[in-house]
């Protein structure tokens, strides 16, 4: 079992923050629903953005022919860098500059790391659900039928992790019949993509990953998106809001791409992405459908199974 004093560290670095916006929406008068909804927004941004600094995710690129690095990426017999690639000498290297990024993401493999975090998200859920109580009316949980809502969110896991079989070189590992084509890729080892996770906690991590993105999407697909709904009128009001919803999901990523991990665009081309598909599907589906794709293709991104 790994050390938990990262885990108390972290808490207690949170603790202050995580008050000081409650008290602000403690506050609020009930129908200042669009700063409350933003507060809370800000407020899962910082508890989200900070286990980076302490240690408990790790993101890593793998660069164009080099080796991986976390919060980098490594070019050829080059040093990790937090904000590209570097060349043999250190520079830049533009030969492999129109070569594609592979982004990776692993969490921490402690079964009670894991499960504190995937009880700390149930909670955070149920105290957003709470504070936005007044709205819950305006929000789609579910489709008409929760299996159908459910069986639509597999169907989104599938297409947000095709980039990445791509990416990977493992599409024609799944699909043999795209061997031979554009669409097959050098295979890029999973040793130099975070590596495969512990299989003693696959089960928790499927949770933890199910339970930590209901949260993002109770706030974005869930209020914030029924929200803009609510207020964009016409028949393209609906779009105009799924459109929003992942743009903000994505932007919410800019300081962690940037600055805590130096991944950059690659982190932000992906959460636009997968906000865009969880949007769509939230449109019928609701906060269930939504939670199923996401959490499930971060998963399968962060298991090492693709």
């Amino acid at each position: 079992m790994e050390n938990l004093a990262p885990w108390v560290a972290y808490l207690l670095n949170v603790l202050p923050g995580v008050a000081l916006i409650g008290i602000i929406v403690a506050l609020l008068p009930r129908q200042a629903h669009g700063v409350r909804i933003l507060l809370l927004v800000l407020g899962f941004i910082f508890v989200r953005d900070a286990m980076s600094p302490h240690g408990l995710w790790t993101f890593g690129m793998v660069g164009p022919s080099g080796t991986v690095g976390p919060s980098g990426m490594v070019g050829p017999s080059g040093m990790v860098g937090p904000s590209g690639m570097v060349g043999p000498s250190g520079t830049s290297s533009s030969a492999d500059s129109f070569e594609l990024p592979v982004l990776w993401l692993r969490f921490t493999d402690d079964p009670v790391a894991l499960l504190v975090m995937t009880v700390a998200s149930l909670a955070l859920a149920a105290a957003i659900v709470f504070a936005c109580r007044d709205l819950r009316w305006i929000v789609l949980w579910t489709g008409p039928r929760w299996w159908t809502s459910a069986l639509v969110g597999l169907v989104g896991v599938v297409v947000i992790a095709l980039p990445f079989l791509y990416l990977h070189g493992t599409l024609v590992e799944w699909f043999p019949i795209l061997d031979g084509t554009p669409l097959a890729r050098p295979l890029v080892p999973v040793e130099q993509r975070g590596g495969t996770g512990a299989a003693g906690v696959v089960v928790l991590l499927a949770v933890f990953a199910l339970c930590g993105n209901l949260v993002e999407e109770v706030l974005f697909r869930g209020f914030l998106q029924a929200h803009l709904e609510d207020h964009l009128p016409g028949r393209s009001g609906r779009w105009r809001a799924a459109l929003l919803s992942a743009l903000i999901f994505a932007a919410g990523h800019l300081f962690l791409a940037y600055n805590l991990t130096g991944v950059g665009w690659p982190l932000l081309a992906f959460t636009l992405f997968e906000g865009l598909v969880c949007a769509v599907i939230a449109m019928r589906h609701g906060v269930l459908g939504a939670t199923v794709a996401h959490g499930g293709a971060i998963f399968l991104l962060t298991s090492g199974l693709l």
